[in-house]
């Protein structure tokens, strides 16, 4: 078993040494990466309603969804992306140690975010990054007989991740992770306002991207 995990371990430090030997091109000024992930999308909603009781808003569970990332390049390690994608959220409702289903809805994030990225010459580049996001909502199933209606919100996010480079080509593999952090909203429930939903999702994407050469701006 020993000679087995030794024999393995001595694979994967292989590969990783060839893989860094391989040639790799750096990004460059007017770059364009266009990146399709498939993401899972946790909402971390929170909140309370505060007539009814001990009724707290709660997340419903993590749902998987395609994103598409637009990332330009203004130098090889400055860059900004855009995200285009439609996660769909469930918002439940907890009281009395019950849980009850009672909205999911549909999350447009638009969301400007500027990056870094390290070792931009390298296989392995790892990126950070930040912007502001305008979350609009709209409703696809109540699970309680009354239109609930989640009102438009903005915020900020954090991004971080990883483009793995693929040798002699412009393809690239991308793990890619963000946390929103939007500002309480107001929900409507058959009329009644209710005024501090949270909604902080999580968004955990991997996917594969494809970097072509355009005019630069600057």
């Amino acid at each position: 078993m020993m000679t087995i995990k030794k024999m393995a371990l001595g694979c994967v430090v292989a590969t990783a040494l060839a893989a860094s030997a391989l040639p790799a091109s750096a990004y460059e000024s007017g770059d364009f990466l266009v990146q399709l992930l498939v993401a899972g999308f946790a909402p971390d909603a929170s909140g309370s309603i505060g007539n009814a009781g001990g009724t707290n808003f709660n997340s419903g569970n993590t749902t998987v969804n395609p994103a598409l990332n637009l990332t330009y390049f203004f130098t090889e390690n400055i860059a900004a992306q855009t995200v285009l994608a439609v996660p769909w959220a469930r918002v439940d409702l907890q009281a009395g140690g019950k849980t009850q289903k009672l909205t999911d809805q549909w999350v447009l994030p638009l969301s400007l975010i500027g990056q870094y990225h390290f070792f931009s010459k390298e296989m392995v580049s790892p990126f950070v990054g930040a912007g502001l996001t305008y979350a609009k909502f709209w409703e696809d199933q109540s699970h309680i007989g009354s239109h609930v209606e989640v009102d438009d919100t903005w915020g900020g996010l954090i991004n971080f991740g990883l483009n793995f480079k693929i040798p002699d080509s412009r393809w690239v593999a991308v793990l890619d992770v963000k946390k929103w952090w939007l500002r309480p909203t107001n929900t409507h429930i058959g009329g009644n306002n209710n005024d501090n939903l949270t909604v902080n999702p999580w968004f955990f994407g991997v996917g594969v991207g494809y970097n072509f050469s355009t005019p630069a701006l600057f």
